[in-house]
C-alpha cells in the first residue's frame, strides 16, 4: 500500500509540473519563438545566417538554404530553395524544418507568415553591428543547443574587436569614400556595418549622417567631400574602378592613388570574418596614413 502510494504521489508531481517550451527566445522582429527542443532541421534564409550556423557546428543541421550560401565548402551542397527575397515553399515544407532562421530585410514577411501558419518556428535575425553578431551567434548556440561552441566563437569575435578598437582609438582620422556600387554610385550611411568598420579604425564616413541606408551620390557629391581614400570590393567594382576616378585629380585621394580594394564578403556579411574584414581596413588605412604624412598620429600597432 505504500509502495502504491509513493507511486501515486510521484506521478501526481510529475503531471502537475508545468508544460513549458524548453527553448524560449524573442527575436529582432520581437516574436517570441519556442522550440520543444534544439533545432535539427533549419532552414537558413541568407548566406550569413548559414555560415553564422557552420561557425558555431551547426551546420549539419541545416537541410535547406538559399542562393549565394557559398562559405563554408560544405555549404555548396546544401538544397537550395529559392533565393533570400522569394523561396519556393513547397520545397521548404517537403524539407519538414523544425526551425526557420530569417533574414527580415530580405525574406518576404508573406511567406515568413505562411511558414508560420504550418506551424513552423520562424526566428528573425538582423545584426548590425559586431555585438549583433556576437548576440546572434549566442542565440543561435540556444537555439540548437550547442552553447558552448558559440560562447566561444562569440567571444573570439568580441577579443578581436577589441583589440581593433583599443589599437586605433587614437588614430588620426581620414575621409573615405567607400564605393558601395559604381554605376549608379552607391554608399553606406551610419546604420551599415561597413560604417562602424570605418569608426574604428579611424575613417570619416562623409555620407554617415544620409537617412538612406545605401544613399545614391552624384560625382558632385563625392568631389565636395573630397575624399583622402576610396574604396571598394572585389565584387562591386569594375576593372578599371580606378581608371574612371583619374578624372578628378583634384580629389586628394586620386593625388596620393590612395584606392584599396576589399573581399567582398568579409565587409558585407554580418559574420565572424567580418572582423577580418575591419582588420584589413585598418591596415588599408594605416597604410594611407603614412603616405599622407600621418603615421605619427596613431598606428594600430
Amino acid at each position: 500500500m505504500c509502495k502504491k502510494y509513493i507511486l501515486i504521489k510521484l506521478l501526481w508531481l510529475i503531471f502537475a509540473l508545468p508544460v513549458t517550451a524548453a527553448i524560449q527566445l524573442v527575436d529582432d522582429a520581437g516574436h517570441r519563438v519556442e522550440l520543444a527542443q534544439p533545432a535539427r532541421r533549419i532552414l537558413a534564409l541568407a548566406p550569413h545566417i548559414t555560415e553564422n550556423l557552420f561557425s558555431i557546428g551547426a551546420g549539419p543541421r541545416i537541410v535547406g538554404t538559399v542562393s549565394y550560401s557559398d562559405y563554408p565548402p560544405q555549404a555548396q551542397s546544401i538544397q537550395r530553395i529559392g533565393d533570400y527575397q522569394r523561396l519556393s515553399l513547397e520545397q521548404a515544407l517537403a524539407l519538414e524544418p523544425d526551425l526557420v532562421i530569417a533574414w527580415p530585410p530580405g525574406n518576404d514577411p508573406v511567406q515568413l507568415e505562411r511558414l508560420r501558419q504550418f506551424g513552423i518556428p520562424v526566428f528573425e535575425s538582423d545584426p548590425q553591428s559586431f555585438a549583433g553578431i556576437a548576440a546572434q551567434l549566442r542565440l543561435f548556440g540556444r537555439l540548437t543547443g550547442l552553447e558552448r561552441n558559440a560562447e566561444a566563437v562569440a567571444s573570439e569575435l568580441e577579443q578581436r574587436v577589441s583589440r581593433l578598437q583599443s589599437g586605433y582609438r587614437d588614430a588620426a582620422p581620414v575621409r573615405v569614400f567607400y564605393q558601395l556600387w559604381h554605376e549608379p554610385l552607391m554608399t553606406v550611411n551610419a546604420s551599415q556595418l561597413v560604417d562602424r568598420m570605418l569608426r574604428i579604425c579611424g575613417g570619416a564616413n562623409p555620407f554617415a549622417d544620409r537617412p538612406e541606408v545605401a544613399p545614391q551620390l552624384s560625382v558632385e557629391a563625392v568631389l565636395a567631400a573630397s575624399p583622402e581614400v576610396i574604396l571598394s570590393t572585389t565584387e562591386e567594382a569594375p576593372d578599371d574602378w580606378i581608371e574612371r576616378w583619374q578624372r578628378w585629380p583634384q580629389l586628394p585621394a586620386v593625388r596620393h592613388r590612395l584606392f584599396y580594394q576589399l573581399e567582398a564578403d568579409w565587409m558585407h556579411r554580418a559574420t565572424l570574418r567580418a572582423v577580418s574584414g575591419a582588420e584589413q581596413l585598418c591596415l588599408y588605412l594605416d597604410d594611407a596614413r603614412r603616405r599622407l604624412g600621418r603615421a605619427d598620429n596613431g598606428d594600430g600597432k
